[in-house]
């Protein structure tokens, strides 16, 4: 590998310098990277209990920088993984869930989240950390997206803040080789076959992975359900702010309006893609937020 590049120099654009480096090496430029950025305060590092939150958490006792670890509560995280979070980093500070997430779904939400609006993120999982620099795990080989967004200095998209990303750049096989050189621990459920960790049931993921979910912890589908079904009872008849029906009023029964949700199909008596389009701007409250599909 060519070293005509300082391991301070951080290009976010150097994906493939860092595929060529050795373990060794990709722990040096992250290490660099902490220290190089590191707040007069602390670091704000958002731990999710997941293998980068792992990874990047050992990274900063690795660099000897001042962190303040957080895990927000989401209700819905696998029982696992939040087992996991309590025996093996006590350490971690919560930020408390504002209410259980179901209940949310049931009682205010004017529409549950789906693949275009996750709503709920903003409320229980991307909270805290105001005004910090913060490290997170994130890494652009889990998304396109997270590809074309992040690098190894960022900015939050809501508060601007400052990010720092040591291991953006790490494949999936670059991570591993460092959780296990450095014994560092993991949620069981990677042992199993699970390849990402968050919310059991999340909109986001496929239809599949969200089957599988539901197949493995059934209350937590049990819980969607009731919520779904009760927010559809309650907007049904409630006109949106500008006085036309509500999107909830195309369906017949809270079983078919449960269905949509789950398999993003419109039942046999409706015409249109239920989820070709919005049902909301921004939010699933405030005002002239709502929008028709």
């Amino acid at each position: 590998m060519s070293e005509s590049k300082p391991l301070t120099l951080f290009d976010p654009t150097d994906a493939e310098w860092v595929s060529e480096m050795t373990l060794d090496e990709r722990v040096s430029r992250a290490i660099a990277l902490l220290k190089e950025h590191e707040p007069s305060d602390s670091y704000y590092l958002a731990f999710s209990g997941g293998k980068d939150s792992c990874a990047i958490k050992k990274l900063c006792q690795l660099a000897g920088v001042r962190f303040e670890a957080r895990y927000n509560q989401t209700t819905i995280d696998p029982p696992e993984l939040v087992r996991f979070i309590k025996k093996e980093h006590p350490d971690v500070q919560w930020n408390l869930a504002p209410e259980n997430m179901m209940s949310a779904v049931a009682t205010w939400a004017k529409t549950p989240p789906t693949r275009q609006g996750r709503w709920c993120c903003e409320h229980w999982k991307e909270k805290g950390g105001e005004g910090r620099v913060k490290v997170m795990g994130v890494r652009k080989a889990e998304s396109s997206a997270r590809a074309r967004r992040w690098s190894e200095v960022a900015t939050d998209k809501n508060r601007k803040d400052k990010v720092i990303c040591p291991i953006v750049l790490w494949s999936d096989e670059q991570l591993w080789e460092f959780l296990r050189a450095y014994r560092v621990p993991y949620c069981s459920l990677y042992d199993e076959g699970w390849t990402r960790l968050g919310c059991v049931g999340c909109p986001l993921g496929t239809q599949e992975n969200q089957r599988r979910e539901f197949e493995r912890w059934p209350a937590f589908e049990r819980n969607w359900k009731n919520a779904i079904i009760k927010n559809w009872e309650k907007y049904k008849d409630v006109p949106r702010l500008d006085g036309k029906p509500r999107y909830h009023a195309n369906f017949k029964t809270g079983e078919d309006f449960w269905q949509w949700w789950l398999t993003a199909k419109a039942p046999d008596y409706m015409t249109e893609g239920c989820q070709s389009g919005l049902l909301w701007t921004n939010g699933p409250d405030g005002e002239n937020k709502e929008t028709s599909p």
